[in-house]
């Protein structure tokens, strides 16, 4: 039986979503180089770039999306893999039986970029193994995901110039990858039109919206597309992909935003919908605010699986929120549920307008943790004109935790030396945590009262947000997860 791979309902959405969303920001796309199901094949794509160069003047930028499979093979002529794998954009025509049909290889597209160095190029690649380009998940991934998996094909490909991918990247090509690394998944999950996506190619089209303009400047630069793109699309996997960009987050511009591509910077009073909420094996519990129920088949945002007495809870990419969860305590799934909430609320600060906040562990930002482990968080500003830190942590069950700072340990209220370091012991309750970071020119006071008095509950977002008013703060999340 020969392996068939999955159909990706997400990336032809993928191609629609930027297809309508590069037309609305005035570039120049014929419906014949848009290449969706059978129409996606090999022969059609190089067409379509070799039509695209036709049409091109020297100095212009051309724009090239790819959302589906990614895959791996054996390294073919030139060996220049460390892993001794060259991996692959997998198309429509792909067929095992015919290894010359239905795929190219990174060192392929090498050559192909590589040739065209009159133009700019802007590359998105929405694919599994895209790391690999250039050159686990905590949990099993529900839905559909973007890996072809290793094929043994051993066969050249025809037709096309190879170039070693281990060189220096071409200047005249931005790449932005789905993933930093080729062992990362990519799963395809319902955004906010109710239809299945890739996280990077949904956050891409807000970019060419104008959302990624954080000098206002009616450009799109490299920096400006990594951080917003980072940001927004680890957000979104709870840290389960992390988007490259190469060959640097310069200030380099890729590309020219129409003048109605306004940006938007973080609003004071955001409006976030209701939880979209499953619950399986019982029925939905009277009373929880800020809710609504939605089927298998919609959006969602917790998934709690009851279990008599107690109950699993789950977020849309699969990791395991909370594992012991009593069924009958309504208080405490409104907690998880205030939780969800106010991390959406938290996601609308960040600010395009100032830098991230750099927050790593020390382990290598693994996030499956394992109890009594002693976690050592780094939390860096980019911006050196925020130092006045608030730290604190919402632990799976969602309670609230006041880290930062702390009149015990005699914090200062601003932060003379970076990187701070904070360790932390994993400990009960396990499943999945966030620790927020906001990081602001002036001390947060009025936040820090709030958090002492409400913690272990988490305060209201309005709350939350209402006290950094007046004040010039940036926000950052990062989500980690813990098992017993």
């Amino acid at each position: 039986m020969v392996k068939q791979l999955t159909n990706l309902e997400g990336a032809v959405n993928d191609a629609k979503l930027l297809r309508d969303a590069l037309r609305e920001a005035q570039v120049q796309l014929p419906d014949r180089r848009v290449l969706l199901d059978a129409n996606a094949t090999r022969s059609a794509f190089i067409h379509a770039w070799r039509d695209m160069l036709k049409q091109a003047k020297v100095g212009d930028t051309l724009i090239v999306t790819f959302a589906g499979h990614g895959g791996q093979q054996p390294d073919t002529k030139p060996l220049d893999e460390k892993d001794n794998k060259d991996e692959t954009l997998m198309f429509h025509d792909f067929n095992p039986n015919h290894p010359s049909q239905g795929r190219i290889t990174d060192d392929e597209l090498r050559g192909l970029l590589n040739k065209a160095s009159p133009y700019n190029i802007l590359f998105i690649v929405d694919a599994c193994h895209s790391s690999g380009l250039k050159r686990s998940m905590a949990a099993k991934p529900l839905g559909r995901v973007r890996s072809g998996g290793s094929w043994n094909l051993t066969p050249s490909l025809p037709t096309l110039q190879t170039e070693s991918d281990e060189e220096k990247f071409p200047e005249h090509v931005t790449m932005i990858t789905a993933v930093d690394n080729d062992i990362l998944v990519v799963r395809e999950e319902k955004l906010l039109d109710n239809k299945q996506h890739g996280a990077l190619s949904w956050y891409f089209a807000k970019a060419l919206h104008g959302e990624a303009d954080g000098n206002e400047n009616g450009h799109l630069e490299r920096d400006e597309l990594e951080r917003f793109l980072t940001e927004k699309v680890r957000t979104k996997t709870n840290y389960s992909q992390m988007p490259k960009l190469l060959p640097r987050a310069d200030t380099k511009s890729v590309v020219i935003l129409p003048s109605k591509a306004a940006f938007k910077p973080p609003p004071l009073e955001p409006k976030v919908a209701k939880i979209a909420i499953i619950v399986e094996n019982a029925r939905v519990p009277s009373g929880l605010k800020q809710v609504r129920h939605v089927n298998q088949s919609q959006a969602f945002d917790l998934r709690f699986i009851v279990k008599n007495r107690y109950t699993e809870v789950f977020n849309n990419t699969g990791n395991k929120v909370i594992t012991s969860l009593p069924s009958d305590a309504l208080n405490l799934w409104q907690r998880v549920i205030d939780k969800e909430r106010l991390l959406k609320v938290l996601e609308t600060q960040f600010d395009m307008r100032l830098k991230p906040i750099k927050i790593t562990l020390r382990e290598g930002n693994k996030n499956d943790k394992k109890r009594r482990e002693i976690l050592e968080f780094s939390i860096t500003p980019s911006d050196t004109k925020l130092n006045a830190l608030t730290l604190f942590n919402l632990a799976g069950n969602g309670e609230l935790q006041f880290l930062y700072p702390s009149i015990q340990h005699k914090d200062t209220l601003i932060v003379k030396q970076f990187p701070y370091k904070l360790p932390m012991e994993v400990t009960s309750p396990f499943g999945g945590d966030d620790l927020i970071a906001v990081l602001c020119k002036k001390p947060a006071k009025g936040l820090h009262r709030l958090l002492k008095k409400t913690q272990p509950n988490i305060p209201a977002p309005e709350q939350i947000i209402s006290q950094l008013r007046g004040n010039t703060c940036q926000v950052g999340q990062y989500a980690f997860f813990s098992r017993e």
